[in-house]
C-alpha cells in the first residue's frame, strides 16, 4: 500500500514537497544511509514541524490497519503519527482516527513500533504522516532513522480505552448575575463509537456536598460540576469542573515567587528572608528558626518571645513583586499555627523610611490549616514592593511554631476604564525572531513608525523581521488581522518608508483564514532607499473576505543586514479610489488611539501620538475653559468608590480644569465640587488624583481636561501638554 517503503529506492515517495513541512524554526535534512531513511533534525515549535510522510494511500473504509516501523534515534526523542489527509486550505487536515494521539518513544537503537486505527471514511487520497517536531513540551533535536515502513489489514484490539472529554475545564470562577450552561462547549469522543456527547450525564453538588439542579450564580458560593460517560464497551470517563461564584474576578498567575515553598532559595535573589530583633539594653531577643521543607512544600517559623513589636520578626520577599497603581489584588495565605495567634501582612518598600502600599493586621491563624485572605487596591505610583509577614509581638501573639503552606497574589481579571491609558498603543508592531538571537526596539518616534534592528540573525526568512497591524498591536490578544474589505475589489495600498541603508521590504495584505497575499504578485518586492519615498501597491480582495485581514510589511530576507538598521514608516493606508479605509489605524503615526479625542475650533490646535505620550499643542485658546479639550467617553460606571489618575506637564505654568459629566444631564458634573481645577510648574511631570464616590449605577459619562480660558483669577496660556498616564479605577480598599 506504500511507495518505496524499504527505501531500497532513495527518498522516493516519502519527499513530496506537498507532504514534507519545515516552519517554526525546524529543519530537516532527509537522506538514506545503510538502507534507511535518514532525518536530521531541527524541532520546531509545533509537533508537525518538521514532518515527512506519504500520501494517497488507498485506505478502505470500515476496515482496521495496523502500521509497523522500525526506528532509531541519535538522541531519545518522541514522535506523533498520524493517519489522514492534507488539504491545501482550510481546515488543511483530514483526521482519520479522531481523538486517537499515537506518540512514540525513539530510543538510540533500532526497535519496531507500530499502532492500529480504524477507517471509518470513503477516503483514499490519505496517508501517514511523522511528525517530528516539539511533542509533549520536548523540543528536541535529533538524527532518526526509519526502515521497513508497513501498512496491512488487521482486526481491531479489544476496547479499552474511554471515550475523552473536550471542553471541560478543571476551575471555573463565574461573577454574580452570570448565566451558566454546563454542557456549553463540552463534547465526548470515543474513538470506536465516534461522538457520544448525547450520552453525557451530569452532577451538581453545591458547598455542602448536597446535589443540586442547577448552578445558582445569584449569591456568591461554590459548586462541583461532574461529567461522566461510557462507551458500548462500558468504559467509563468522568471529569469535574470546580466552580466558585465570585464577586471578582481575578487572573491566574500567582504574583509571588515559590509560592508553595517547593523550591531552594536562589543563592543570589532569595525568594523568601527572614529577620528578627536582637537583645539590646538586656532586653531578650525573640528565639527564632526558620525552617524551608521543599519536600512538605511549608516555611516553618518557631518563636519564643515576640520582642518589642509586631516588627521584631519578620518573614519577607523582596525584589519579584511589582504593584500597579490603579490595580485590584487579592492576597490568599495558607497557613497553620500550633496555637492560635495573629500576624500582620504587608506590602510596601524602604525609602528612608517604609511606605505602606497595603497592609492587614491582626490576621489570625489556629491549628487547623486555613486560608485568610483580603483584597486591595494600589493606590500609590507603581513600584517594586516587599511582601511581608510581620510575627513579633502584637495582640494575639503566642510562642509556637507557624508554617506557610502557600502565598498567593493575583490581580483583579477586569477591562481598564480607560483604555491605552499609557498612550503607548501605536496601533503597530514589530516583530523580530528573537528566539534565533534577534534584538531591537520599535516605536513611534517624530511622526514615525521606527524599527530598530540592533542585531539580526539570519535566516533567509523573510518573516523573520515584520511590522504588522493586528489585534496585537491594537491592543488585544489575538494576532488575527483587523482590516475589513469588500469582496472582489481592488485597493491601492500606499506607505512612505526608508531605512538606514537601501533594501527590500514586502508588502502583505492577507487573511487570517487562508493567509493568502492579495497584493499583487509582480509588486511583492519594494527596493526602498535612504530617502523617504512614498510607494504605492495594488491589492485584489477574492471572492471571499473575512474581516480580519492583516496588514504588514517583512524584511527578514535581507542578509547584508549591518549590525544596527533602522526602518522608518509613515503615511500608511489601503485607498478605496481615492478614500482611506478605515480600519487601518493610525497610518499617519500620530493618532492618540483607544477612545481618546480632542476637541478644537482652531487648526493650530492638534493632539498627536509622540514617543513621550499623547502631546496637545494649544496656540490658541477659546473664550470658554473647554475651548479646546481633550475627552474621553465611558461607557459606564458600577456603584462604588473611584479614583482618578492623571500624570502630565505643560511646557509653561498655568492651570486645568479636569470634569467628569453626564452630557445626557445638560453636562452636570459628578466631582464633588462640580469640577477640579489644579495648577502646573512649567516642565514639570506631576500625577494629579481626584477621588469621587458613584452612587447609583452610571451611563454615558466624559471625562474632560480643559486647556482654554478657565476665566478668575486662574491662568489660562497657550501651552504643549504632555500625557503620560491617565487611569480611572475602582478603589475597593481593605487595607486595616
Amino acid at each position: 500500500m506504500l511507495v518505496n517503503p524499504d527505501f531500497a529506492l532513495g527518498t522516493a515517495g516519502w519527499d513530496d514537497p506537498s507532504v514534507v513541512y519545515i516552519a517554526d524554526g525546524a529543519a530537516m535534512t532527509l537522506s538514506t544511509e545503510d538502507g534507511a531513511l535518514k532525518a536530521e533534525v531541527v524541532a520546531g515549535a509545533n509537533a508537525y514541524t518538521p514532518r515527512f510522510g506519504q500520501m494517497n494511500v488507498p485506505f478502505e473504509q470500515d476496515t482496521t490497519y495496523e502500521i509497523t516501523f522500525r526506528a532509531k534515534s541519535s538522541v531519545t526523542k518522541i514522535i506523533n503519527l498520524q493517519v489522514g489527509e492534507l488539504l491545501s486550505a482550510a481546515p488543511y487536515f483530514v483526521d482519520f482516527k479522531v481523538g486517537q494521539t499515537e506518540h512514540r518513544t525513539i530510543t538510540t537503537e533500532w526497535a519496531t513500533y507500530s499502532y492500529k486505527f480504524t477507517h471509518t471514511l470513503d477516503n483514499k487520497r490519505g496517508g501517514l504522516l511523522f511528525e517530528l517536531g516539539t511533542v509533549e513540551s520536548q523540543k528536541i533535536d535529533a538524527t532518526m532513522w526509519f526502515d521497513d515502513v508497513t501498512v496491512e489489514e488487521s482486526t481491531p484490539d479489544a476496547d479499552t480505552t474511554a471515550p475523552t472529554f473536550t471542553g471541560v475545564v478543571a476551575t471555573l470562577t463565574l461573577t454574580v448575575g452570570a448565566s451558566y450552561d454546563p454542557m456549553t462547549g463540552v463534547t465526548a469522543y470515543d474513538v470506536v463509537d465516534g461522538d457520544v456527547t448525547s450520552s453525557i450525564a451530569i452532577e451538581i453538588k453545591d458547598s455542602t456536598n448536597a446535589v443540586v439542579a442547577a448552578v445558582d450564580t445569584s449569591v456568591p458560593g461554590t459548586f462541583t460540576v461532574t461529567y461522566t460517560v461510557s462507551d458500548a464497551a462500558s468504559n467509563v470517563a468522568t471529569a469535574t469542573t470546580a466552580i466558585t461564584i465570585s464577586s471578582m474576578l481575578f487572573k491566574s498567575t500567582n504574583l509571588v515567587a515559590d509560592p508553595s515553598f517547593t523550591s531552594e532559595l536562589n543563592t543570589e535573589k532569595p525568594e523568601w528572608s527572614h529577620w528578627n530583633q536582637d537583645g539590646y539594653w538586656g532586653q531578650p531577643a525573640p528565639i527564632v528558626s526558620y525552617t524551608l521543607d521543599t519536600l512538605a512544600g511549608t516555611y516553618a517559623v518557631d518563636i519564643v518571645g515576640g520582642g518589642d513589636a509586631a516588627w521584631s520578626v519578620q518573614v519577607f520577599q523582596v525584589g519579584y513583586i511589582t504593584l500597579v497603581q490603579g490595580t485590584t489584588y487579592r492576597l490568599q495565605i495558607d497557613a497553620h499555627a500550633s496555637v492560635t495567634r495573629s500576624i500582620n501582612v504587608t506590602l510596601g518598600y524602604t525609602d528612608g523610611s517604609y511606605i505602606d502600599y497595603a497592609r492587614k493586621n491582626g490576621v489570625e491563624f489556629g491549628p487547623e490549616s486555613g486560608t485568610q485572605e483580603f483584597v486591595f487596591t494600589s493606590t500609590l505610583p507603581t513600584h517594586l514592593v516587599q511582601l511581608g509577614f510581620e510575627m513579633g509581638a502584637q495582640p494575639g501573639f503566642a510562642d509556637g511554631v507557624f508554617t506557610f503552606e502557600e502565598v498567593r497574589l493575583n490581580e483583579q481579571d477586569v477591562s481598564p476604564i480607560i483604555a491605552n491609558g499609557q498612550f503607548n498603543r501605536a496601533g503597530w508592531r514589530g516583530f523580530f525572531n528573537d528566539w534565533e538571537g534577534s534584538t531591537g526596539t520599535y516605536g513611534i518616534e517624530d511622526g514615525e513608525f521606527k524599527i530598530h534592528v540592533t542585531n539580526y540573525v539570519f535566516t533567509g526568512n523573510e518573516w523573520a523581521l515584520q511590522l504588522i497591524q493586528d489585534g496585537v498591536s491594537m491592543g488585544g490578544t489575538s494576532e488575527a488581522g483587523v482590516i475589513a474589505l469588500e469582496a472582489n475589489k481592488t485597493y491601492t495600498l500606499g506607505f512612505d518608508v526608508y531605512a538606514s541603508e537601501a533594501m527590500n521590504i514586502h508588502p502583505y495584505v492577507l487573511s487570517s483564514n487562508d493567509w493568502v497575499n492579495l497584493v499583487a504578485e509582480g509588486q511583492r518586492t519594494v527596493a526602498i532607499t535612504t530617502v523617504k519615498t512614498h510607494y504605492e501597491v495594488s491589492l485584489t480582495s477574492g471572492a471571499t473576505v473575512y474581516g480580519n485581514e492583516i496588514l504588514k510589511f517583512q524584511f527578514g530576507d535581507q542578509a547584508s543586514f549591518s549590525t544596527e538598521k533602522v526602518l522608518s514608516f509613515d503615511n500608511i493606508s489601503v485607498l478605496d479610489g481615492a478614500a482611506p479605509i478605515s480600519s487601518v489605524y493610525n497610518g499617519d503615526m500620530e493618532t492618540v488611539l483607544g477612545g481618546h479625542s480632542f476637541y478644537t475650533e482652531a487648526p493650530e490646535n492638534t493632539f498627536k501620538m509622540t514617543s513621550d505620550g499623547a502631546v496637545a499643542t494649544i496656540v490658541t485658546l477659546g473664550g470658554a475653559a473647554y475651548v479646546p479639550h481633550y475627552y474621553y467617553m465611558i461607557d459606564s460606571l458600577a456603584v462604588g468608590n473611584y479614583t482618578v489618575a492623571l500624570t502630565m506637564k505643560s511646557s509653561v505654568a498655568r492651570d486645568f480644569r479636569l470634569n467628569l459629566v453626564i452630557p445626557a444631564w445638560g453636562y452636570a458634573s459628578i466631582l464633588p465640587d462640580t469640577k477640579y481645577d489644579f495648577n502646573l510648574l512649567s516642565d514639570t511631570l506631576t500625577q494629579v488624583t481626584v477621588n469621587f464616590v458613584v452612587s447609583t449605577p452610571l451611563t454615558g459619562i466624559k471625562v474632560e481636561l480643559d486647556f482654554g480660558t478657565l476665566g478668575g483669577e486662574l491662568v489660562s496660556l497657550p501651552t504643549v501638554v504632555t500625557l503620560t498616564d491617565f487611569i480611572i479605577y475602582r478603589n475597593y480598599n481593605a487595607i486595616a
